[in-house]
């Protein structure tokens, strides 16, 4: 897709695609092509606003080689085969990485770049703005910015993003603030004729954001709770706050239930904000998803080290918060 087009398709349901892992810990290439085909031939995605993406921090792209995640960008872009959009999470800690996993991501088919600024390094205003402005210049499809400071100590605030929204293939913006002011102001700042805003941290935001121009959502539930997915992005295009909380409560009982798990299993705050004891996800998020999916009778292996998997014991919960949400357990 050319820039424009991407940046019409950027919105809706971005579906987070996981990688899953054989029994020895090794990239699954069979069950990664199931699971696509899991979700583009679901009848209810039929007509939808969905757009895959693939190798974000859900797709473990930090735990694999260049060349297991080149091998699974030719799968993701070969199996979807055009049906939905495809968005490739390509933003490395070094601009020449970024560039060189964003050209042969572009080279293999993908119709849009996640980017997320540098991690690792602290650059400076001009360092971050030069840093996507040379990945923009190096490929020709649209650019997402991935702003998230959990994951790479950066926040970008509105007069960075909003500079950096007119360069011409930069089309939009997974914003991870867990902060409704501020993704509001993001909102209220940035042209949507030169980017499209969608919620980083899924439900979550979108719940508040639908409200205010917000493009849609990302979520791992088309993985296992693909109703819920499509009821909550309606119920926010019509506006319907009554639906959006039923629909979001309904969502939140799984992430509740790893919020309790984080809690039992991990003492470790977040660096994001250190003196906040609340339990977080990180901990057991991909796994926790995997274990969802698996349920639900997608196969998606385990999560890679350093990350654990969920224990046994807690897997009959699990099993029964996703009756409770009316996902079709399988196992």
């Amino acid at each position: 897709m050319k820039p424009q087009e991407m940046k019409e398709h950027t919105k809706g349901i971005f579906h987070l695609s996981l990688t899953p892992f054989d029994k020895n810990g090794n990239l699954d290439i069979p069950a990664l092509k199931q699971s696509i085909r899991m979700v583009t031939e679901n009848p209810l995605l039929e007509n939808e606003d969905v757009v895959f993406l693939a190798l974000g921090t859900t797709g473990e792209f930090y735990a694999m080689s260049e060349e297991e995640n080149k091998k699974v960008i030719d799968v993701v872009t070969q199996e979807v085969n055009g049906k939905f959009p495809v968005m490739i999470g390509t933003g490395r800690a070094g601009t020449r990485n970024t560039i060189e996993i964003s050209k042969y991501a572009q080279e293999a088919g993908a119709d849009g770049l996640l980017v997320i600024p540098p991690y690792y390094t602290m650059p400076t205003t001009d360092g971050v703005i030069r840093h996507f402005e040379s990945v923009a210049e190096s490929v020709d499809i649209g650019i997402t910015i991935y702003n998230n400071p959990a994951a790479s100590k950066l926040w970008l605030p509105a007069p960075v993003i909003k500079r950096l929204s007119k360069v011409d293939n930069i089309i939009g913006l997974k914003e991870n603030t867990n902060n409704p002011m501020a993704f509001l102001g993001m909102l209220q700042t940035i042209d949507e004729k030169d980017m499209a805003v969608f919620a980083g941290l899924g439900h979550f935001m979108y719940q508040f954001m639908c409200f205010h121009g917000c493009k849609g959502f990302v979520t791992e539930m088309l993985n296992y709770a693909p109703h819920l997915a499509v009821d909550l992005y309606h119920a926010g295009l019509e506006k319907d706050a009554a639906k959006v909380r039923e629909v979001a409560d309904k969502m939140n009982l799984f992430w509740n239930w790893v919020f309790r798990l984080a809690a039992k299993h991990s003492l470790i705050p977040s660096a994001v904000h250190p003196m906040n004891q609340l339990p977080n996800d990180m901990p057991y998020y991909q796994a926790a998803n995997k274990a969802a999916a698996q349920l639900c009778g997608m196969p998606s292996g385990a999560a890679r080290a350093p990350m654990e998997n969920i224990p046994e014991e807690e897997i009959p919960e699990l099993r029964q918060i996703l009756k409770e949400m009316g996902c079709n357990v399988v196992a």
